[in-house]
């Protein structure tokens, strides 16, 4: 009984440029639709796949559908990508420009965590100061905090439905033309 081993992820990479002439036989507005299917079917025959397991990039979407459903690409170069059990089409040179911007990114969310932290840390430190200096302040802020204090009702919200009143004039908005121009309204 022997042990089988998996054997260590490869990563492969192929380009093909692939032609899309026969989506034209459909009907106009399924031809980009058709031609998507036709994209997952010749990368799973050329790369040797399911069509389940097929992702297309935005860049590739984005090529596809740029011209509308009813004019689709005569032909798309892109490169497929087989990793981890998962192909991915790309366009040529996508991949590396989403690792850059993904990269960016989290540069970014980590200096804005620095100052976040940084700002609290200053906070704290300004309150501690505080609280060393004006004990007595403390303890009546404390007194104030456990007595509870008695709230006013709040008014009645005024009605937005209510019938207009005989002294109440409104404007006319400039738009509503007329011979006066803008007439004022009862």
């Amino acid at each position: 009984m022997a042990e089988e081993t998996k054997p260590a992820s490869k990563r492969l990479e192929r380009i093909y440029t692939i032609p899309f002439g026969r989506a034209y036989d459909y009907l106009r507005t399924r031809r980009t639709r058709r031609a998507m299917k036709m994209l997952r079917a010749y990368l799973a025959r050329h790369c040797k796949v399911d069509e389940d397991i097929i992702r297309i990039s935005a860049g590739v979407n984005d090529a596809m559908w740029r011209d509308g459903m009813q004019r689709p690409p005569r032909t798309l170069k892109v490169c497929a990508v087989l990793d981890d059990g998962k192909l991915t089409a790309w366009m040529i040179g996508e991949e590396e420009t989403v690792k850059k911007a993904a990269d960016a990114k989290k540069v970014t969310q980590e200096k804005s965590k620095k100052e976040r932290e940084s700002k609290a840390k200053a906070t704290e430190k300004k309150e501690d100061k505080k609280e060393a200096s004006k004990p007595e302040e403390k303890k009546a802020d404390a007194a104030k905090e456990s007595k509870p204090e008695a709230k006013a009702p709040a008014a009645a919200p005024a009605s937005k439905t209510a019938e207009p009143r005989a002294g109440d004039v409104k404007a006319m908005p400039k738009s509503s033309g007329g011979v006066s121009g803008g007439r004022k309204q009862i």
